[in-house]
């Protein structure tokens, strides 16, 4: 799992602590629809599925990450804001990701590249494969997806095991549909700290 400091989330009533104290929904099998969750400062909201947990990262507030604790294969998926100029193409911001991050992942493989929509807007999707730390007997397949909503571009960041990731397909595709940038009516929190001295965000303002 990839190494992060983190600030718990709590949401609702049916979350409780899960592996190292990450919330993850209560007694809900795999199948049901999602836990609803709404990030701070309204920035988007996604169901979340069975078997995964809600995590802040504190040095971070552009990220909100997800991990599957429940789940198989050490999955993550990341969904992250960043300031776009009006007109942005989410094309373009997908070739930039190729050329300054992932051509330099250890033995990357692009498997496929496509325009989709997410929330009813453009995206552009990539998924390929890497040599986790070079190591070609751990396998990971990635997909990042890109959608711009106005002048807030979302990038959504999902890696695991690549022998589990078919496992896993209904669950990331769950956060995709569910996804509504700046939701105007859903409440966020609370929220709950990790630990005692950590203290806890507002939930009505926007961090960046």
């Amino acid at each position: 799992m990839l190494a992060t400091t983190l600030l718990a989330v709590l949401v609702g009533q049916n979350w409780v602590p899960g592996p190292e104290g990450i919330p993850v929904p209560e007694n809900e099998p795999f199948g049901q629809k999602g836990t609803p969750y709404t990030a701070p400062g309204r920035l988007f909201s996604v169901e979340v599925p069975a078997g995964w947990g809600v995590a802040l990262k504190a040095d971070d507030p552009n990220t909100v990450e997800f991990q599957g604790v429940g789940r198989p294969g050490n999955a993550t998926l990341q969904i992250r804001r960043l300031p776009v100029p009006k007109g942005a193409h989410p094309r373009q911001l997908l070739l930039n990701a190729i050329d300054r991050r992932l051509k330099k992942l250890p033995g990357f493989k692009v498997a496929s590249r496509r325009d989709t929509t997410v929330a009813g807007q453009k995206a552009a999707a990539i998924t390929g494969s890497y040599s986790y730390q070079g190591n070609i007997q751990f396998p990971l397949v990635l997909e990042e997806v890109y959608v711009v909503v106005g002048s807030d571009a979302y990038v959504f960041h999902f890696e695991c095991f690549e022998p589990v990731a078919g496992n896993l397909a209904a669950d990331v595709n769950g956060f995709y549909v569910s996804f509504q940038p700046r939701p105007t009516g859903a409440q966020p929190g609370p929220f709950v700290p990790k630990a005692p001295e950590e203290t806890l965000p507002d939930p009505d303002a926007v961090p960046f």
